[in-house]
């Protein structure tokens, strides 16, 4: 199964106690569930819109995902825990993206760095980096592969 989320609305404002969003569910593709959460600590609402069932998914994703450990809890596959690895990896992406015009953001050590600009000019600042670690990627808006990975690298390290 090929899970993914689309058409995500994210309100920061309303997000108190969870993430407040609402968001479209495709597998393989097609529509089949649209979620939501109203930022209060609750869980996610999850309502059906195509032919599988929450049942099935969760069935799917238990053989075929392993658990998951965030700060020292365990999860379990499932279409909750599913849905929220796939929008914290989309909101870490758009914060990567929004940090880029006014920090460099580098991948070093399998780790994500990012370094304001302030009054020092871009290639300044990138210079420094390189000559400290030739080795750090540093990553570019126009560069949505690296810019994914980056996002992947800081939900794996949750």
């Amino acid at each position: 199964m090929q899970i993914e989320l689309r058409n995500i609305a994210f309100c920061e404002a309303l997000s108190h106690d969870s993430t407040a969003y609402a968001a479209e569910v495709w597998i393989d593709g097609q529509l089949a569930f649209h979620t939501r959460n109203h930022g209060l600590g609750g869980a996610d609402i999850i309502d059906r819109a195509g032919r599988w069932s929450e049942d099935e998914v969760n069935a799917w994703l238990e053989t075929n995902r392993q658990p998951r450990t965030v700060e020292g809890v365990r999860f379990d596959p499932d279409l909750e825990s599913e849905i929220w690895m796939l929008l914290t990896r989309e909101l870490e992406y758009r914060r990567l993206k929004d940090l880029l015009p006014s920090h460099v953001v580098t991948v070093e050590h399998g780790r994500i760095y990012h370094y304001p600009l302030r009054r020092h000019g871009r290639e300044k600042v990138e210079s420094a980096v390189l000559a400290a670690n030739p080795d750090a990627l540093i990553l570019r808006a126009e560069d949505e592969t690296a810019l994914r990975r980056a996002a992947e690298i800081l939900v794996t390290q949750l």
